[in-house]
């Protein structure tokens, strides 16, 4: 998606990319290895994307959700987040609302993480 539709956007001088990814890109999870190896590339080419395009002004971002309370959720997994509870689809759609906006022009390349803390890092 991103080769097709960044001519578009270089041409306007506008535009952003967001790809909802997962928190197993960082923190592999067992019952998710297919998806958390994607993911990490995912990442990679997110940094790869913004070191060729940010001078162009066009970003590009992932957000990595963590476990989402429209998509069934056990009661181990709750237990491994250290906010007691899923995420909303409303808080994804906002981290995503806040990356597409001019407020985060100067953000690029970045793997922006809500999931309640589950991956935490320094």
């Amino acid at each position: 998606m991103a080769r097709l539709v960044t001519p578009i956007m270089e041409k306007h001088g506008d535009g952003a990319i967001v790809s909802i990814s997962t928190f197993s890109a960082f923190e592999p999870d067992p019952g998710f290895p297919i998806s958390s190896s994607l993911r990490a590339a995912l990442a990679s080419f997110a940094k790869l994307y913004a070191d060729r395009y940010a001078a162009t002004g066009i970003p590009m971002n992932n957000v990595l959700p963590g476990f989402i309370e429209s998509y069934s959720v056990s009661d181990e997994n709750l237990a491994r987040i250290p906010s007691g509870r899923a995420g909303t689809v409303e808080e994804i759609a906002s981290a995503v609302a806040f990356l597409v906006s001019p407020a985060a022009s100067y953000i690029t390349g970045q793997n922006l993480r809500v999931d309640g803390g589950i991956t935490r890092s320094v």
